[in-house]
């Protein structure tokens, strides 16, 4: 991992913020948060940005060098590390950099061995994500040139395994404009059809310089760069290293029941099962027309007290109710018609966009 102290007059380079998002990610130093001056990020540290405003997620064991994540849907983290860590310490199980390591809150397993698939023992994965939800692809990066049979990687490029087989999933030397070779990919991402990065230094895509800490998206469809979320008070001696977003909201079971309320007459009491992903935050209920079966729209964008219950008054006749997990990010599912179509999004929404992953 390279680490650059920047002069200030470099903030002049950045491109111009992109629309608010919420992820994680492990600063590769010490870092003062911009938004509580009270607080210190370390590089075993899961952090969290909100729209700019920071706080912890979780600490792994000091001197846990983090070096790459992703947020599964179960709510298990993957990770891998910068140097050989003993996890927990004590326990006599070694991870090495070329590993992807999954941690559920209590246990450090292997989830991807390098040796098993015959990574060079030097190799440094410091970029991991899942295309496809829990059971999809893995894609990752190295943080110098490595090969991988006839493959010769960049450390910007991103490669994935399937079926055994390692083929270039984001070939930076190829791309339009072309990543400097200077430049290590970080920490990379999906959302909404594009692959989101941050680089280690000032990296010059055409006519806009990307800094660390800054999130640039790669939309392989127009074959351009751009840049997705910078926030000019995080400290430009640190990287968002180790990227990932928050997991997909998911959708929840068909099993919600509609009963007469005992509290208010007249009232409605909705209860539902929690969805199947981690990625659920919070629950809209939306109400429609019955018979006019994609006419709903979000009521509340509340569960009161965190029960899966709530009481609400219909404000229309012969309503239909859909509840729909959400995040700061994306809603979920709105589940599907009796032929199996996804229902679409209703208006108003409860976040601005949504984001179908599959379940654990």
């Amino acid at each position: 991992m390279k680490r650059l102290l920047l002069h200030l007059g470099l903030l002049a380079l950045a491109t111009t913020p992109a629309y608010a998002v919420s992820y994680y990610f492990s600063p590769d130093v010490p870092t003062d948060d911009p938004s509580a001056a009270v607080s210190v990020y370390l590089p075993w540290g899961i952090a969290r940005s909100d729209s700019g405003i920071y706080s912890l997620d979780r600490n792994l064991p000091v001197g846990t060098a983090i070096d790459a994540l992703h947020r599964m849907n179960s709510g298990d983290w993957l990770f891998s590390v910068e140097v050989a860590t003993e996890l927990p310490p004590g326990s006599g199980a070694w991870f090495e950099p070329r590993d992807v390591i999954r941690f559920d809150g209590v246990v450090y397993s292997v989830f991807f061995s390098g040796a098993v698939a015959g990574v060079p023992s030097d190799a440094d994965i410091d970029a991991v994500f899942l295309d496809g939800g829990d059971r999809g692809t893995l894609v990752v990066s190295f943080a110098a040139p490595t090969s991988l049979g006839a493959l010769t990687l960049d450390p910007a490029d991103l490669v994935k395994r399937a079926g055994g087989v390692w083929s270039l999933y984001f070939d930076a030397s190829a791309a339009t404009p072309p990543v400097p070779s200077s430049s290590d990919l970080c920490g990379a991402d999906l959302r909404g059809g594009l692959v989101i990065m941050s680089f280690d230094v000032p990296t010059t895509l055409s006519t806009s310089t990307y800094l660390p800490g800054e999130l640039v998206s790669w939309d392989p469809a127009a074959m351009a760069f751009s840049s997705y979320a910078f926030d000019p008070a995080w400290p430009i001696t640190a990287r968002a290293d180790a990227l990932s977003f928050l997991a997909t909201p998911g959708h929840i079971p068909p099993t919600m029941t509609v009963a007469k309320s005992t509290l208010v007459a007249g009232d409605l009491t909705l209860s539902w099962q929690p969805s199947c992903s981690a990625g659920a935050e919070d629950y809209g209920i939306h109400e429609g027309t019955l018979g006019s079966w994609y006419s709903h729209g979000a009521v509340t964008c509340t569960d009161t007290g965190g029960d899966l219950t709530e009481d609400i008054t219909p404000s229309i006749v012969n309503a239909y109710y859909l509840v729909v997990p959400y995040n700061r990010n994306d809603e979920g599912s709105y589940g599907r018609s009796s032929s199996g179509v996804e229902r679409p999004p209703g208006s108003p929404t409860c976040a601005p966009t949504q984001e179908l992953g599959s379940c654990p």
